[in-house]
């Protein structure tokens, strides 16, 4: 297997995993970790060993799709640069922001706060930790903010350069970045602009369309790696 096929096939692995990590958040929510009564509660949560167990999944994986993004720059590279360049860096931008702020949730709020309110005795600093949770959600909200539009900011460019490959398995990649498009738009609508008509791309409707969209980049990786006609065949 040559060097490209293999990195197909790593950056296919990279993506079961994420796969993976966002099944076990799946069916930990659902069924082992409980819904949150108010914020005394949310702080209590983060001190589950499954609540823990299933934030590190999710920030491993989400550091592993660089993978993928420089697997997808570099086939692209050389036929469509731009497309390439900023799909990459709006990708590293969203795991960068993406990162940040879940290493903030675990390492910070989930330890040092969560640990602090549940040993307190004192019912005046337990109402200052409730307070700093409260201010640190409103500016993870407005942190997704920006994770959400450079990662739409990556499908627009990944969907452009997949668009212009004539192999038609690439189709599968080019469905997945537009239906993340889709997703993404009416996330930052429901989030930001008050349309409550979306709030399932939030909630019950998350986890399925993530799932989808990934199997599809999953086969397409997983095809390159088996393909002998690895090389993008990009129309002139």
């Amino acid at each position: 297997m040559r060097q490209e096929q293999r990195r197909y096939q790593f950056a296919g692995s990279c993506i079961l995993f994420f796969i993976a990590a966002q099944t076990f958040q799946e069916l930990a929510t659902r069924f082992w970790i409980p819904d949150a009564h108010g914020p005394e509660h949310e702080l209590l949560i983060y001190l589950l060993p499954m609540d823990r167990a299933r934030a590190l999944l999710i920030l491993s994986s989400i550091l592993l799709l660089v993978i993928p993004y420089i697997a997808i720059a570099m086939r692209y590279w050389s036929a469509t640069p731009i497309a390439a360049l900023t799909g990459l860096i709006a990708g590293i931008s969203f795991i960068g922001f993406e990162f940040t702020a879940r290493s903030m949730d675990f390492f910070v709020v989930g330890q040092r706060w969560a640990n602090s309110f549940r040993t307190s005795g004192s019912p005046v600093e337990k109402a200052m930790i409730v307070h700093r949770y409260l201010l640190w959600s409103d500016m993870a909200r407005g942190i997704y903010f920006e994770i959400m539009l450079s990662f739409l900011l990556a499908s627009c460019a990944f969907l452009y350069a997949t668009l212009q490959d004539q192999d038609r398995w690439s189709r599968l990649a080019s469905l997945a970045f537009a239906i993340n498009i889709l997703r993404l738009l009416g996330r930052i609508s429901s989030t930001f602009a008050g349309q409550t008509w979306l709030d399932a791309l939030n909630n019950s409707a998350y986890f399925p369309i993530v799932f989808v969209i990934n199997c599809l980049l999953a086969a397409w990786f997983f095809h390159l790696a088996n393909s002998p006609l690895s090389p993008a065949r990009v129309r002139e």
